[in-house]
């Protein structure tokens, strides 16, 4: 398990730098061709569970733990000489901590994977036209600026949700990381709807309030 001030959502890149020795080990044994069962995925690839750090801080332990978090999957790795990592890891699904096992010699947790909420007409609309509003503010924010919306932004529309998905269009705005975390233990449809809806919220009284 490797705790981060920052939830990871399902479909986001993850960069990490692995410096600490008990991630380089915890490093070492995911990639290990004996690593326990619940270091591969179903798919064969290697990785690990994030969870988001509620209080305390990244580097040393002593931290406390959210209960909800996403396995990371290793894509890529690049050892520097003096044993540091970088690591490019994308986030798919997400679990529950069962129980915590003791940090030794890094973090470790029993988890089970959650099930994903079937998508129905009544929450996609609802998404559509939360992803409508999104794209005013993006439209908006250009026009303030005097500046064309290029066609590389995404759209927010039903087709940009259909291939990224809820979490994907979370990924790309500037929402905190708490809204993050609740969208990421949300089990249905409507709760997320709900916590996409404040987000927007949030972000729109930013933008043209300063709040």
């Amino acid at each position: 398990m490797f705790p981060l001030g920052s939830a990871l959502l399902p479909g986001e890149r993850l960069p990490l730098r692995v410096f600490e020795p008990r991630y380089r080990q915890m490093l070492d044994d995911c990639l290990s061709e004996e690593a326990p069962a619940t270091s591969p995925t179903p798919d064969g690839a290697h990785g690990f569970g994030v969870v988001l750090i509620e209080r305390g801080h990244e580097v040393g332990g002593g931290d406390a733990r959210t209960g909800i978090g996403t396995f990371a999957t290793i894509d890529t790795v690049v050892r520097d000489p003096d044993g540091q990592s970088l690591l490019s890891c994308t986030g798919t699904w997400r679990f529950r901590v069962n129980r915590w096992l003791p940090d030794d010699p890094y973090p470790r947790a029993d988890i089970t994977p959650l099930p994903e909420p079937p998508a129905d007409d009544a929450t996609t609309a609802r998404l559509v036209t939360l992803g409508s509003r999104i794209r005013s503010l993006i439209e908006e924010s250009f026009a303030h600026r005097d500046l064309p919306v290029g066609d590389d932004i995404p759209r927010f529309d039903a087709a940009d949700l259909a291939e990224v998905g809820i979490f994907g269009w979370a990924g790309r705005l500037p929402i905190g990381a708490a809204d993050r975390q609740t969208l990421l233990e949300a089990d249905d449809g409507p709760a997320r709807c709900h916590v996409f809806d404040d987000a927007i919220a949030t972000l729109e009284a930013r933008i043209r309030f300063g709040g």
